[in-house]
């Protein structure tokens, strides 16, 4: 029995000792090893989102390039439906004799009548409610931050419109007649409109997440517009109603009928703009941007009946962003 305890005893010290000694002894299973190595790379993932985060924070400039779609209010677009009010009016081709026989001529010989007299009648039903198609927005800028959350913005949006409407020409029907029944043929007019958008901006972005940040700015605008093209398209010929309009007396051989002047003009109003910045990495960011404009446009001369009352327009697009701390360490 003694010798039983003392057996114990010493096993007991001996199983002591080794447990006091291998205290410093790290083992892991695998498991454990992977477990480790995730928390290390969540590490650094941490560390990298914190420095991108900081790099976006830091006083700055960045520049950005950007696309979008354009969505041009209606109240302007009733410029081009082509009724007698406005200055270049679809009356341009039936007052003049000589543009309204070439009229006559490209119907009759694309409809095969044998004459068409002055029995055609442009049918006095125009589209007032004319609307823009939805235009291709593009846009450059530069922005500084100033401070951690603020920054002041300068862009340049350029978005080229095209209007489109149709008109009625009628051939009444001629007693004893079979040659010219009555028929309603349609016709189309096709306008072209460049606009160009100048924005000074003041923003406001938010940190609270080191890569999606949204942000918001309101700006005072430039605008300016250019008139491309107005053109009544009559079985495919087009017709410069733009040149018709700066000389409406046209005589063939006598006086050149060249559209030499400017229809264009300036216009002002604001903008305000909200949209996400991504920050995909500590340099380059993909913003998503919605734009709201409320804007006068044509205050010229050179655009007479132009609406320039102020009207709703909207862009949303999405910008790539460069800050300097990709040419500059910080």
């Amino acid at each position: 029995m003694k010798n039983i305890i003392l057996i114990s005893v010493c096993f007991l010290l001996i199983f002591s000792s080794f447990s006091m000694n291998n205290k410093g002894f790290d083992y892991t299973f695998s498991g454990a090893t992977d477990g480790k190595k995730e928390q290390n790379k969540d590490k650094n993932n941490d560390e990298e989102g914190y420095r991108q985060d900081r790099m976006w924070k830091l006083k700055g400039f960045e520049i950005f390039i950007g696309g979008g779609i354009y969505f041009g209010s209606k109240k302007t677009a009733n410029y081009y439906n082509g009724a007698p009010k406005n200055t270049i009016n679809l009356h341009l081709l039936t007052e003049n004799q000589y543009r309204w026989l070439d009229v006559k001529t490209v119907i009759s010989e694309a409809l095969n009548y044998v004459s068409i007299n002055d029995s055609i009648l442009l049918r006095e039903d125009y589209n007032y409610n004319s609307g823009y198609n939805i235009a291709m927005d593009v846009a450059v800028g530069a922005r500084y931050r100033f401070l951690k959350n603020w920054y002041i913005e300068l862009s340049y949006s350029f978005r080229r419109l095209t209007c489109q409407n149709r008109f009625i020409f009628d051939f009444p029907e001629k007693p004893g007649s079979f040659e010219n029944p009555p028929y309603s043929h349609w016709e189309s007019i096709v306008a072209k409109e460049d606009r160009h958008y100048i924005d000074l901006s003041v923003g406001y972005i938010l940190h609270r997440h080191p890569i999606a940040k949204p942000f918001i700015s309101v700006g005072a605008l430039f605008t300016f517009i250019n008139i491309r093209s107005f053109d009544a398209v009559i079985e495919g010929k087009r017709f410069d109603m733009m040149a018709m309009a700066r000389n409406p007396n046209y005589i063939p051989n006598v006086q050149p009928e060249s559209n030499y002047k400017v229809w264009n003009g300036v216009g002002y109003g604001f903008t305000l703009s909200a949209g996400l910045k991504i920050a995909v990495h500590s340099t380059v960011s993909l913003d998503p941007v919605f734009q709201l404009s409320v804007a006068s446009f044509g205050n010229n001369k050179n655009l007479p009946m132009f609406n320039t009352s102020l009207c709703f327009n909207y862009m949303a697009g999405v910008r790539i962003v460069i800050n300097d701390a990709l040419f500059f360490k910080k």
